[in-house]
C-alpha cells in the first residue's frame, strides 16, 4: 500500500491486466500492466470525461507504492476517499472475500484433464463452493482431499493437500470460459470442466441433517395435529 502523506483518496485496481499508461489516452504507450486488488494514490484527474469501449469515465493519474506513476481510466478503479489505514484493509479484505466467493463459484465443478489433442485421459479433480476439493486418478482408490485457496496475483488456485497430478494449477478466463492447466519444465497438464455441479461430502451432510431436522419437525407437527 503507498505511503499517503497528502490525504489523496487512494484507487483500487478492480479490473485484472489494467494499463498504466503514460498519457491520459487510450493509445499512448503502457508503463505497465496493474492486477485487481493493486493499489495507488491518486494525484491527478483528467479535466473531462472521454469515452472508452462503451463507458464515458474520467482518467486518474495514480502513484504505486514503488513510485512509478501513470494514467488509469476510471472504469478499471475504485477511488476510496477515506484513505485511513484501516478502512482501506477493511475494503481490500472485503474486495477479496467476494472475488474468493465469485471465483469458487465459477470453478465450481468436476474437472477431468485432457492432452493437446483434447482427449481425456486420466486425472480428476473436484472443486467445491465451500473451499473444499477432491483429485483422484479414474479406477484408482486413492484420493487427495483438503482445502483450497487462490493466489489471485498469479491466477493460481492453491491445493493444500496435494493432487494427483502433483501441483497446482493455472486459471486463465476467456469471457465466461476457464481453463484450468499448468505448463512446467517437467510436464504439461490441462483440465476440462464435465460436470458442473459436485458436492463436497460437507455439504452432503449438510444438507442431509437439514433434510432430517426438516423429518424430525414434520412427525412433530403431525403428532400434535
Amino acid at each position: 500500500m503507498p505511503e499517503n502523506s497528502e490525504g489523496n483518496p487512494l484507487a483500487v485496481i478492480i479490473t485484472p491486466n489494467t494499463a498504466l499508461r503514460v498519457d491520459p489516452l487510450i493509445f499512448t504507450s503502457r508503463i505497465a500492466q496493474l492486477k485487481k486488488g493493486e493499489v495507488g494514490e491518486v494525484i491527478e484527474k483528467s479535466s473531462e470525461k472521454k469515452p472508452v469501449a462503451g463507458t464515458v469515465d474520467f482518467w486518474y493519474k495514480i502513484r504505486l507504492s514503488n513510485g512509478i506513476s501513470g494514467w488509469v481510466y476510471g472504469s478499471n478503479i475504485n477511488i476510496l476517499k477515506d484513505s485511513n489505514r484501516d478502512n482501506v484493509e477493511s475494503y481490500l479484505s472485503q474486495f477479496w472475500e467476494k472475488e474468493t466467493e465469485e471465483l469458487s463459484s465459477a470453478l465450481h465443478g468436476r474437472w477431468w484433464s485432457v492432452n493437446r489433442f483434447n482427449d481425456f485421459t486420466s486425472h480428476v479433480i473436484e472443486i467445491y463452493k465451500d473451499g473444499k476439493y477432491k483429485s483422484y486418478i479414474k479406477g484408482n482408490a486413492k484420493k487427495f482431499e483438503g482445502d483450497y485457496n487462490f493466489d489471485f496475483n498469479n491466477s493460481k488456485i492453491i491445493f493444500l493437500n496435494g493432487t494427483t497430478f502433483e501441483g497446482d494449477l493455472n486459471y486463465t478466463r476467456r469471457g465466461d470460459e476457464f481453463t484450468l492447466s499448468r505448463e512446467d519444465e517437467k510436464n504439461e497438464i490441462k483440465f476440462k470442466k464435465i460436470n458442473v455441479n459436485p458436492e463436497s461430502e460437507d455439504e452432503v451432510e449438510q444438507k442431509t441433517l437439514q433434510k432430517n431436522d426438516e423429518g424430525t419437525d414434520n412427525v412433530k407437527k403431525e403428532n400434535e395435529g
